[in-house]
């Protein structure tokens, strides 16, 4: 069996302008965690502890009394989710109850999918086994380089490039239905190492692909242009747009329950529109600021935004089937009378 060599991203995917507004959201980003085992030079994570500190940033896990919660107010929406991505501002596995949480959102039936994005670095055998039993649906391992040198170099952190190896192979023999996503960034690897990352991983997963650098967090910066916006994170070429489309169907809550209406990581608690401590999720997805944030954005007022303002996140995925420039003034109407 060899691994296909695609995307981590659906492409089958209809036409957002068709279909909003939504009942229901398409995707919740879930973060665990916003402790990480490694320093990548790109990551938040990277900077300076205090100054993340001063800047209001917590370094803890989620309380799963808050998962719970989160959990539970899912089921209030009358259809399903597509996706739960459990990811966010620091490394998922470093959570012990990651695959307690997996098994709660499977059996409580509220996402077509349940997928991890992880450094894989502690992905043990009794982990890999734990998670493959909770029901996960896929896991994408994203790689700092090919060589612990290179881990070295990118994250400041020395580990074993072999035992990861080894570990990712162990999942992938175990796997069961959960499917295994490779994917390195193109600056992680050296010149000429493009068949090398396919020749490593094609019999030890089920896909990858070799991903774009580009901007992902609201604190990234472009890193004298190496992370540009001239292609998404899939290697396709940018779209032109103002309207950006995550608050319609792609939210994400952070380790203390704060509400966010789109998924970049690193936004300011401000920019919260609730807690799931003190309101529910279907409340905020229906609820007053997500209706103006979601005409201000179909105005094309996006650049007065103190938030959206200065974000390009959504640029680096966009689909011309997420796009919504060309049907804002139709979609308006919609929105004023919710």
């Amino acid at each position: 069996m060899s691994a296909e060599i695609k995307p981590g991203f659906n492409y089958d995917r209809k036409k957002l302008a068709d279909i909003i507004p939504l009942k229901t959201p398409f995707t919740f980003l879930l973060a665990p965690s916003h402790v990480c085992n490694l320093r990548c030079f790109y990551c938040s994570q990277a900077k300076d502890r205090e100054d993340l500190i001063k800047d209001g940033f917590r370094f803890k896990l989620m309380d799963y009394d808050v998962f719970l919660k989160f959990a539970k107010q899912l089921k209030r929406f009358p259809d399903r989710l597509k996706l739960v991505f459990v990811s966010g501002m620091g490394e998922p596995l470093m959570h012990k109850r990651l695959p307690d949480m997996i098994a709660r959102l499977r059996n409580l039936d509220v996402a077509e999918r349940l997928e991890i994005f992880t450094n894989g670095l502690l992905l043990t055998k009794e982990t890999s086994e734990a998670l493959v039993d909770s029901g996960l649906t896929r896991i994408r391992v994203s790689l700092q380089g090919l060589t612990s040198k290179k881990y070295k170099e990118i994250s400041s952190a020395d580990i074993s490039f072999e035992d990861l190896r080894h570990n990712l192979a162990y999942f992938f023999k175990v796997r069961k239905q959960c499917k295994l996503y490779v994917k390195v960034i193109d600056v992680a690897l050296e010149p000429g190492e493009e068949d090398k990352f396919y020749d490593m991983f094609r019999d030890v997963s089920d896909e990858m692909f070799i991903e774009r650098f580009v901007p992902y967090q609201l604190t990234m910066g472009d890193y004298d242009n190496a992370a540009g916006v001239t292609t998404t994170v899939y290697g396709d070429k940018i779209l032109s747009a103002d309207v950006c489309p995550e608050p319609f169907f792609n939210w994400q809550i952070d380790v203390d329950g704060n509400i966010y209406p789109c998924c970049p990581l690193g936004l300011p608690k401000s920019f919260s529109v609730g807690n799931v401590n003190h309101s529910t999720i279907f409340d905020m997805w229906n609820g007053e600021k997500a209706r103006q944030l979601r005409l201000q954005l179909l105005g094309k007022q996006r650049s007065a935004h103190y938030v959206c303002g200065s974000c390009r996140v959504f640029l680096s995925k966009l689909t011309p089937a997420d796009r919504l420039d060309d049907d804002a003034d139709r979609l308006i109407p919609l929105f004023e009378k919710l």
